[in-house]
């Protein structure tokens, strides 16, 4: 597969599992089935999504300098930190200028319905971050870099990132986006941004469900 074919094949995929359970749900009112849906949905569009990335035989720019796998480990684990460090701080700018209130609704939406179905957890701490990091990184901030540069790259796959979460708190999610794009850039590898955003949602779910 071409790296064209990969990005139109990325990006029309995670529309279709985007909006997938919105749609059967309109037609048949799932009602708490929906979760299950939505957790099988996102499973298999995690899979689709690795396959087209496995199967291109053409690398972005960004991936031709490429990262051993210990160092990919270590960043991001470091990332993981990172990109906690960058929450905390939006959260910050975000209450002294906007007076947002911390607390993400869709954060709190997520350990509501986790409590009451477990299986839920796999959607949001596996199958989502690894097709937001192929989608947002690797197909959005990779294939507009060589065009806008890395900064604007960035600037323009975190504020979609961010609209894409949609619950008012874009400064946060935009600058934990910057945090994965910079991780990306740096390793050449996907899958250092994969580790960082699967253990960040492992450790604030699993922190939130212990209080």
């Amino acid at each position: 597969m071409s790296l064209k074919k990969n990005v139109v094949a990325t990006l029309v995929t995670y529309l279709i599992v985007y909006l997938l359970p919105v749609m059967v749900n309109l037609f048949f009112h799932l009602g708490s089935h929906i979760y299950l849906v939505q957790t099988l949905d996102y499973i298999i569009g995690a899979i689709l999504l690795a396959y087209f990335y496995l199967r291109t035989n053409e690398q972005p720019a960004i991936e031709r300098k490429l990262t051993k796998g210990r160092q990919v480990l270590f960043w991001g684990l470091l990332g993981m930190i990172a990109a906690l460090v960058a929450q905390m701080i939006a959260n910050f700018i975000d209450l002294l200028i906007f007076r947002s209130v911390p607390n993400s609704a869709n954060t709190a939406t997520i350990l509501t319905i986790i409590k009451s179905y477990p299986f839920y957890i796999v959607a949001t701490v596996i199958a989502a971050p690894i097709m937001e990091e192929l989608v947002f990184r690797r197909t959005i901030f990779g294939s507009l870099a060589p065009f806008t540069g890395n900064v604007g790259a960035a600037l323009i796959a975190s504020v979609m990132f961010a609209m894409a979460h949609n619950d008012g708190h874009l400064l946060v999610y935009t600058a934990i986006g910057l945090v994965f794009c910079y991780l990306y850039q740096k390793t050449g590898r996907i899958q250092t941004s994969m580790i960082s955003h699967i253990l960040m949602n492992a450790l604030v779910i699993g922190i939130s469900l212990l209080r």
